[in-house]
């Protein structure tokens, strides 16, 4: 029996003319608006996309629709992170998963930098002057020669280090163990607070997983100071985030670029707002207009993977 594959009906309108080029033989079915998907059509269902088309007005009616599908054997997601339950249902169902890993990776690092110029040239305290019309001179800081600590190695930190360095900025990076090939010294994440205490600014690009849930502590936040930057790009279960709320309110530390938070959406009434050298955005670091196509061009590589029998990229382990 030929495989199906569910996805939507944009992402069938831009590259189902390559699909089928790729796998002759496959179906496709399309999640079309916000239509539901019949009982039959669900157990035809085999492979699955979630592209970035669906996200986020499409999403639950998308993933209502492959919880349901029984004969599901490979979803590929648009996503890098993975730490949503939803994604443990299916591989704890024997579901293959792979992701687009890499596919925001530019966007969100070039993102962690506006933070991180736009904090070091009190950006947020210009924009209220400019609010009331006040010409609020003052000098900036530069972050050229300044260290910078990137907190996992994935593909967005890798960006970020890069990108530092263009900036001038020295980065460390950050991870569990060196492996030998890294092109920056290495510490490791059991030192995070020291390294914190010795570094002008700590971007944090980690996964949440067990290991790394709640692992910016008060401490940690604490050895920044209050003339150092933090970033995150990670999650908000990363950090600690009653005391992050409380270091910059108190202005125990610098400021703070930070596009992920807890709870999401960030209530209105959640005293962060409040914090004068904050910079929040709405988890949309690596919502670009390219970021979709990217992630589309991974799947379409994994579906060629698929047809050909090899391994498949960025695969998450059960």
């Amino acid at each position: 029996m030929a495989d199906v594959l569910f996805c939507t009906d944009d992402f069938a309108a831009r590259h189902g003319d390559r699909v089928r080029a790729i796998a002759p033989d496959l179906q496709l079915l399309t999640l079309d608006g916000n239509d539901e998907v019949g009982e039959a059509d669900l157990a035809r269902i085999t492979l699955a996309f979630f592209s970035h088309d669906a996200w986020p007005e499409r999403a639950a009616n998308y993933f209502g629709v492959v919880l349901r599908a029984d004969n599901l054997r490979w979803l590929h997601t648009m996503s890098a992170g993975v730490d949503s339950p939803i994604f443990t249902t299916f591989t704890d169902r024997g579901v293959r998963l792979t992701t687009s890993s890499g596919s925001s990776a530019a966007p969100i690092a070039r993102t962690a930098m506006m933070y991180l110029l736009a904090l070091s040239r009190d950006l947020p305290s210009m924009l209220r002057a400019q609010d009331r019309a006040d010409w609020n001179w003052h000098k900036w800081n530069e972050i050229g020669g300044r260290s910078v600590a990137v907190v996992g190695w994935g593909p967005i930190g890798q960006e970020v280090a890069r990108l530092a360095e263009a900036f001038d900025m020295v980065p460390t990076i950050v991870r569990r163990r060196a492996l030998g090939d890294e092109p920056h010294p290495v510490r490791p994440l059991s030192e995070l607070a020291d390294i914190a205490r010795t570094h002008d600014a700590v971007v944090v690009a980690l996964p949440l997983t067990p290991n790394t849930d709640g692992i910016i502590t008060a401490d940690v936040l604490d050895a920044i100071g209050p003339t150092g930057y933090f970033v995150n790009v990670g999650r908000g279960e990363l950090v600690d985030q009653p005391a992050l709320t409380a270091a910059l309110l108190e202005g125990r530390l610098g400021g703070a670029g930070i596009d992920v938070t807890t709870p999401e959406p960030l209530p209105a009434d959640d005293s962060l707002w409040a914090a004068p050298n904050v910079i929040i955005t709405p988890h949309n670091s690596g919502s670009t207009d390219g970021t979709g196509g990217r992630a589309d061009e991974a799947f379409l590589a994994n579906l060629e993977r698929w047809v050909a029998g090899a391994d498949l990229a960025n695969e998450v382990a059960p």
